[in-house]
């Protein structure tokens, strides 16, 4: 009975580890990017879960450092992301570009164009023989997540395609207005995968 006990205090501990959490914190601070899809501020900071196939697989945050860098003739803010490595993002009026760091090349994907209307797609990049796609699936006023409510947030679609038009990546990212990524949903390689704001700080 000790035994088993003891494995059910563990399994207690474990699960406990492993519960997922909600939206903790929003604290814009009268960001002067209040209109942006991706805020710039240096220290600003941003937390996420991640989980895989239903459940908890980490907790990380991405930060925005104080300095800038070039790929292929732009200029990219750079953000560390923790365990997911640096991110460079660049804004051009209503467009947002990511560089895909696995590429050799640094391929540069377009994942946000604001002025589109509902149902546009549009090629985001080519990187080999992948081609990405997006599409503004909606444009909500105001969109809820766990309790806080968001301004202006867009959802978009991105599927990753190979020439013979398999897709080994595909899902949802919603992106609000002066905040940034607050919830992403769909899969990679079969392996279901969301991304969850916890919290923000910006400054």
């Amino acid at each position: 009975m000790k035994y088993l006990s003891l494995l059910f205090v563990s399994f207690l501990l474990v699960a406990a580890c492993n519960k997922k959490k909600t939206v903790q914190n929003v604290n814009t601070n009268n960001s002067k990017d209040s209109l942006t899809y991706q805020p710039k501020v240096p220290g600003s900071k941003w937390t996420y879960q991640r989980s895989l196939n239903g459940v908890l697989h980490s907790t990380y945050a991405s930060t925005r450092l104080s300095y800038d860098t070039t790929f292929n003739g732009h200029t990219y803010q750079v953000f560390d992301a923790e365990t997911q490595g640096y991110q460079y993002i660049r804004q051009d009026g209503d467009k947002y570009y990511l560089v895909l760091t696995a590429a050799a090349n640094k391929t540069e994907l377009m994942v946000i164009d604001a002025s589109k209307n509902v149902n546009d797609t549009w090629v985001g990049g080519v990187n080999g023989t992948d081609t990405y796609y997006y599409t503004l699936k909606e444009k909500y006023p105001t969109y809820t997540l766990d309790g806080f409510t968001f301004k202006n947030v867009l959802k978009i679609y991105q599927e990753k395609k190979d020439q013979n038009n398999n897709v080994s990546l595909a899902g949802d990212t919603y992106y609000a207005q002066g905040v940034g990524q607050i919830l992403s949903q769909g899969t990679i390689a079969g392996i279901g995968v969301e991304i969850k704001l916890i919290s923000v700080d910006l400054k």
